[in-house]
């Protein structure tokens, strides 16, 4: 892969998922080392380590106290709601551990790349923005862009159908309408893209 080129990663609340552009610049997601396109957002501590997804999900049946689930929902709060391992950590720092294994899965495929794209909900503050960034400096990562999961969306809709140029341009404006039914968010945002410009005109 050529390292100048981005992945875009949602980071999501119950499942996480690393795509790329292929050959023909479409977006492909790339399967995990389990060979399953979405991966947990789960992290399971045990002692000294860690493990993610699927296989953190199994442990926990055994340990459910070590295992930390929708800390997408506590992004920007000083610390996770409850310790692991006797530790309270920031939630960017039990996030890190899944876009590390999101990286690592991803590189098999694509070989090393650092640069990404994270989506996040539109309605994220700044503090909760921030703390993703942070999440994907500390897996290593350089964080191009924080940008909205409707304004991915629509962008992902535009290149399926054809109403995007190679450049990512609107061929005339669009008005669409992004459902989302997440593990952590479910809203509705009326979007219209004209030439580069995705606006969320209402959610």
């Amino acid at each position: 892969m050529n390292n100048r080129q981005a992945v875009g990663i949602d980071l999501g609340t119950t499942f996480s998922v690393i795509a790329h552009l292929d050959a023909a610049g479409r977006p492909c997601t790339i399967p995990n080392s389990e060979g399953d396109l979405l991966t947990p957002s789960a992290v399971f501590f045990d002692g000294q380590n860690v493990v993610v997804g699927k296989e953190a999900v199994k442990a926990a049946i055994a340990c459910p106290d070590e295992i930390a689930q929708f800390v997408k929902r506590e992004m920007g709060n000083p610390a996770y709601g409850r310790p692991m391992h006797g530790e309270y950590l920031p939630p960017e720092v039990i996030e890190s551990f899944v876009l590390e294994k999101l990286r690592r899965d991803a590189s098999l495929k694509l070989g090393d790349f650092s640069k990404v794209v994270i989506s996040v909900p539109a309605f994220f503050n700044e503090p909760r923005r921030k703390a993703t960034q942070d999440a994907g400096s500390l897996a290593g990562l350089e964080v191009l862009n924080i940008i909205n999961e409707p304004t991915a969306a629509a962008i992902a809709y535009g290149v399926q159908e054809g109403i995007l140029t190679a450049k990512g341009e609107a061929k005339q404006k669009e008005t669409i309408l992004v459902y989302d039914l997440g593990g952590g968010t479910f809203d509705v945002t009326v979007m219209e893209i004209d030439g580069e410009n995705y606006t969320a005109i209402a959610t």
